[in-house]
Formats: structure tokens, sequence, C-alpha cells
């Protein structure tokens, strides 16, 4: 049995205090700095929720505008979908994101969430499918476009989506995904600018363009401008896809939301299902 004198004693107190200390320092020093994952996450939370303003409003839709793209209706039941004002949205889906950015980044998902206010993670900007500025001319019906995120300024990012790969692997890696009669639906995600290329992901996977949500009446609209709050059918111009709203919940940072994907439901009429229709709102 070893025997311990006051020396050793004194010793390890001292190291335990000093062991103390240094955690204490390095603690307060992580808060002063703001890197605290707490401090860091209601941060980023207030980014996202920060109110961005929509417009400027005008009775049909164009280029450069800032809007909501709002699903028409839920299919559930007991629940007043009109008060929660739901809208796609940008989401944060892991916790590591919040440790490694600041911003709207490629990592982020999106889902169709309660929309209080239009904020900067519920809003987008219809822009040109290519780097032609159109601000101002109308979009039609069957016009290809693209749905730019507001945040970062200084970094444009695109929604987009793309056909499976050659071994049926999706083309983005998602924190959750849907199936339709067993089969993966294709993920909706963001993508950079810089990001975009014949070597990387090809620009038409950001393009989309709107339908008539009557099918009969489709080829007579077709090149016709687009009223605001029209119910119609978003369509992914390279799958040929439409942008769908799924009553299937993701656990988000952000709460339960309801999941988004890029798949084309019909009745036996062969019209679109509530999960496909959409409309833009000021």
């Amino acid at each position: 049995m070893a025997i311990y004198g006051p020396g050793v004693k004194v010793g390890n107190w001292f190291e335990t205090a000093l062991s103390e200390e240094f955690r204490t320092a390095d603690t307060k020093k992580l808060r002063e700095s703001g890197d605290l994952l707490l401090d860091r996450a209601r941060a980023i939370y207030e980014r996202f929720n920060h109110e961005q303003v929509l417009g400027p409003p005008q009775e049909v839709l164009a280029f450069g505008v800032v809007v909501q793209l709002k699903p028409v209706r839920i299919n559930i039941c007991r629940e007043e979908t009109k008060d929660l004002n739901l809208a796609l949205s940008v989401v944060i889906t892991q916790e590591g994101i919040i440790r490694r950015f600041k911003t709207i980044n490629e990592l982020c998902d999106l889902t169709v969430a309660p929309s209080p206010h239009p904020s900067i993670r519920s809003s987008f900007r219809i822009v040109s499918p290519d780097d032609e500025n159109r601000s101002g001319q109308y979009l039609t019906y069957g016009e290809k476009f693209r749905l730019q995120a507001m945040d970062p300024g200084d970094e444009p990012m695109y929604i987009w989506s793309g056909p499976k790969r050659v071994n049926l692997t999706l083309p983005l890696e998602k924190a959750f995904y849907t199936k339709n009669r067993g089969e993966l639906t294709l993920p909706l995600g963001l993508v950079s600018q810089k990001n975009l290329g014949p070597s990387a992901i090809p620009n038409f996977c950001t393009h989309f363009y709107c339908a008539h949500q009557d099918p009969h009446k489709r080829f007579e609209n077709e090149g016709k401008t687009i009223k605001e709050n029209d119910p119609l059918i978003i369509v992914h111009a390279v799958t040929n896809q439409n942008l769908a709203v799924e009553n299937t919940l993701a656990n988000t940072l952000f709460g339960p939301e309801f999941q988004v994907s890029v798949q084309t439901y019909k009745n036996v009429f062969k019209k679109e299902t509530w999960k496909n229709q959409w409309k833009f709102s000021y």
C-alpha cells in the first residue's frame, strides 16, 4: 500500500485547481467570442428568420422579384393550415452546420415550413436561367427560371435537383428522403454559383418552369403571363418531374416540417394532385 506525503497531496490539489482554472478561462473565452454552440445557433436562427421584404408587388410574376412559394393546400386533418402560412423554406438539419457556417449554404435542406412573416429562409428571388439580367420582364408559362436564395448576398445560391446516376444513387446527399411506391424520390437542394459548370453540377439542373394547373389548358396558356396566387405546377426542366410537398415530416433543428421532393403525383384523371400544386405570393 502506497503512502503519499503532504507534498504529493498538495501537488495533486494544485494541478486540479490549475486545470479547473484553465477550463473556466477557456469557457469564458469561447463565450466572449460567441463560439459556443448555443450562441451560434441563436445567431443563425435570428439570421434565417430575419424579416424579408417581398416584391415589388404586382399582378403578374416577373424576373427579379422576391416571392414566397407556397403549397395551395396540405392534405392533413384537424389543422388550420391557412393560419400557418406554409412556404418553401431553407432549413438546417445537421448540428455540424451550425459549427461551421453562419449563412445559407449547400449543406442546408429545403422543406415546407410555417412562415409567420416573410423571412430570409422562406423567400426566393426569381432570376433568369442564365447570367442575363431580365429584371422587370414578365415570367410566362413554359419559360425557364431559377429560384435564388436570399442569403448570402455575395454568393448566389440556387435551388436544384437532378436525375439519378447510372448506379441509381441520388444526385445529392440529404439528411432525409421520401419514397413513392418504394422508390426514392428526387431530393431538392441548394448549389452555389461557383459550383455550376460542365465539370460540376450542370447549370440546367437549376432550371424550372411553370405549367397551368389544368392539363387541358396548358397548351393555350403557353407564353401567357402568370398571376400572383394562381395555382400552378412547378416543373423541373431536366427531369420533367414536378416540385412536390410530401405529407411526411422531417425533424429539423427548426422543428418538425414537411418534406419536399421532385416527383409527379397524378390521380385517376391524370391531373396532378394537391402535392404538386403551388402558388407564388408577394
